[in-house]
């Protein structure tokens, strides 16, 4: 999240996070990595934290509203935004997450996703809910890379500073931390997969 925000900003973008407000499926102490049962916290509040407060309810937001959609990866995208995490078979997509991600790629606007940003995008569109089949990266996992061609993704392998690009679907991906890597070595390819989002949305706003 930091990452992207700060290759949006130097970008000179205008950013709107947002998330679903629903309640968490797990809470964590991060600190002893003990699965906390008895707490309950919120996806959107959580995610409030992240960004200093200046976030919005998913169901506020219409694909009208943005130019471009990043969906950053981690954990939380395969527990809150979907239940990939308990059931990479027949997992679904939060009703709101889906109808986003459905409108912007019918629109025609830039996707762009990290990690296990990917296999969000996978569920919505993949199994020929597209013309033509998607290519995206969730790094060298064999696992996920066998679940997201069970989905009709068409998975490309990647080191962590490289993207993946769909031009078709105008998607543009890229491994991020899936790769075991650390911050500094996520860095390359998050912000080649900003640049290449900002890239389009520029060539896209310069036809309207």
């Amino acid at each position: 999240m930091v990452l992207t925000t700060l290759a949006l900003e130097r970008a000179g973008m205008d950013i709107l996070p947002f998330a679903p407000d629903v309640t968490q499926a797990q809470v964590w102490n991060h600190y002893t990595g003990a699965d906390m049962r008895d707490d309950s916290r919120g996806v959107l509040a959580e995610s409030a934290r992240l960004v200093r407060g200046k976030i919005a309810s998913i169901n506020t937001v219409g694909a009208a509203d943005i130019d471009a959609l990043i969906i950053v990866g981690g954990n939380g995208v395969v527990q809150n935004l979907c239940n990939y995490a308990t059931d990479a078979t027949g997992a679904t997509v939060n009703a709101e997450v889906t109808r986003l991600i459905t409108e912007m790629h019918g629109l025609g606007k830039p996707i762009g996703a990290m990690g296990l940003g990917s296999v969000l995008i996978g569920l919505v569109l993949g199994n020929r809910k597209t013309t033509t089949p998607l290519s995206l990266t969730v790094g060298s996992d064999a696992a996920l890379a066998r679940n997201m061609g069970i989905m009709g993704v068409q998975h490309m392998e990647a080191s962590a500073d490289q993207i993946c690009m769909d031009d078709a679907n105008n998607l543009i991906t890229t491994p991020a931390v899936t790769s075991n890597t650390n911050a500094a070595q996520a860095e390359p390819g998050i912000s080649k997969m900003v640049n290449e989002v900002v890239t389009r949305v520029n060539r896209l706003n310069k036809m309207i």
